[in-house]
C-alpha cells in the first residue's frame, strides 16, 4: 500500500504515453480520409494529395511541436493484418492433381502419357484440362478403358470395370468440381 502513489502515478504517465503515440495513428487516418474524400475513388489522385501535403505541417501537439505528415506516417503505429481488416486468400485447385489422386497415383503408362499429353495440348487450347485428358487418353490408348485406372477404392460406388469412358469422366468432372 505504500507504492500505491507511484502506481497510480505510473499508470497516468503510461496512459499519456499511449494517448501521444495514439494520436500519430488517429491523424494518419484523418488525412488518408481526406485524401479518399478529395480523391473520389481515384487512387493515383489520392497519390498525388498525399505526396503534396507530405511536407506540410499537418498536426500540432499542444502547440509546442508542428508534425508533417511525413512525420505523422513514421510515427504512426504500424497495423497488422488483422487490425486492417484481414486479407483474402483464393485458392485453386489443380485438376492434374486431383485426377492423380483419384487414379491412386497410378503409374500406368497410359494414363502418364495421356497426363502429359493434355498438359501440352492445354496450351493451345480453350479447353478444360479434364476434357483434354480424355481426349489425349483416347488418342495414345484408342480402345483403352480409363476404369481401370480409376477402379480404385474411393470410386468404386461411382466407377466399376464396365465403365465407359465417358461415364468415368463425368465422374471425374463432379470430383473435381467439388475439390
Amino acid at each position: 500500500m505504500q507504492n500505491r502513489g507511484a502506481i497510480l502515478t505510473f499508470t497516468i504517465l503510461f496512459f499519456l504515453v499511449s494517448i501521444y503515440q495514439l494520436s500519430f495513428t488517429w491523424k494518419s487516418y484523418q488525412i488518408k480520409e481526406q485524401a479518399k474524400t478529395y480523391a473520389k475513388g481515384d487512387l493515383s489522385l489520392e497519390r498525388q494529395y498525399l505526396d503534396s501535403i507530405s511536407g506540410e505541417p499537418v498536426y500540432s501537439v499542444l502547440g509546442i511541436k508542428d508534425f508533417t505528415y511525413r512525420d505523422v506516417k513514421e510515427r504512426e503505429l504500424n497495423l497488422g493484418l488483422d487490425l486492417k481488416g484481414g486479407m483474402e486468400v483464393i485458392l485453386e485447385v489443380s485438376t492434374v492433381d486431383v485426377i492423380r489422386s483419384l487414379a491412386n497415383y497410378s503409374k500406368d503408362t497410359t494414363f502418364t502419357r495421356a497426363i502429359a499429353l493434355a498438359k501440352k495440348m492445354q496450351r493451345n487450347s480453350q479447353s478444360d484440362f479434364l476434357t483434354l485428358f480424355g481426349q489425349a487418353f483416347n488418342q495414345i490408348a484408342p480402345g483403352g478403358k480409363l476404369a481401370s485406372v480409376f477402379n480404385t477404392i474411393e470410386l468404386k460406388d461411382e466407377i466399376n470395370y464396365n465403365s465407359t469412358n465417358e461415364e468415368v469422366l463425368a465422374v471425374l468432372r463432379k470430383n473435381v468440381q467439388s475439390a
